[in-house]
């Protein structure tokens, strides 16, 4: 797999390549007024934009490949962690505990403790609006799969437990979400996955898997507009009705 410093050579390569063709093209075209001439530059500058296309390609392929490698290694670091959203602000709060309230009285999960957190504090600053979401990260996995697998018990209530996904993976989640459906769409140690029409599940990881997957459902259909027909039928019996009463 490509690192940065290659990407940054095979970037300085080719901008030193750029600007050495285009100095060269730019002085034929001030000596050259002979077709065979032109014909030899069009020849050049065709082998040219052919070669940069190629590098370009090659660079972006290798750009994609490093950002999924970033946001792999980054996901990684979060695979502990865990949001918590609706948990009412109180002024100089406690978050371990507010937390560990949360688990014992919503979810009944009664062994965590605040040492059982290797981080836990609220995101952002406070704006006196929204209750900001609070972060934990748990010191064992485990523990946090038993708290993501009891989320369910908090529905009716203004708590919500989601995982702290990359801007990347946010983003899949969110376009996701809005092309199959809330119900549809969920995440598993910072794995997106979607249920499509067919009832198969698809592990979403990048654009290309999400493409590949709106083709699976089928496009509505356009419904006829009765009403617009109901008028359009009643316009041609007023205009015939007219012709007749001319006629007479």
């Amino acid at each position: 797999m490509a690192t940065l410093s290659d990407v940054h050579r095979q970037q300085t390569s080719l901008e030193a390549s750029l600007h050495q063709r285009m100095s060269e093209f730019e002085e034929q075209l001030k000596l050259s007024s002979e077709p065979s001439s032109l014909s030899r530059l069009y020849d050049d500058y065709k082998a040219f934009k052919e070669n940069v296309c190629g590098i370009l390609q090659m660079l972006r392929t290798q750009i994609n490949e490093l950002s999924r490698a970033t946001d792999v290694l980054e996901m990684r670091h979060r695979r502990k962690c865990l949001l918590f959203g609706g948990i009412a602000e109180v002024p100089k709060e406690d978050s371990s505990s507010l937390i560990c309230r949360v688990l014992e009285d919503q979810l009944h999960i009664k062994d965590v403790v605040p040492a059982s957190f290797k981080a836990c504090h609220r995101l952002g600053s406070g704006t006196g609006g929204r209750p900001r979401p609070i972060l934990v990260r748990f010191a064992d996995h485990s523990v946090k799969t038993a708290v993501w697998k009891k989320k369910s018990a908090l529905k009716g209530t203004t708590t919500v437990i989601s995982e702290f996904l990359t801007r990347r993976r946010q983003d899949l989640f969110l376009e996701a979400r809005k092309r199959f459906g809330i119900t549809n769409c969920w995440s598993l140690d910072g794995n997106i996955y979607a249920k499509l029409p067919d009832g198969k599940r698809r592990h979403i990881t990048c654009e290309d898997d999400l493409e590949f997957a709106k083709q699976a459902v089928p496009a509505e259909p356009q419904r006829d507009c009765p009403a617009i027909e109901k008028s359009t039928a009643g316009s041609s019996a007023s205009q015939r009705s007219k012709r007749a009463g001319k006629s007479k």
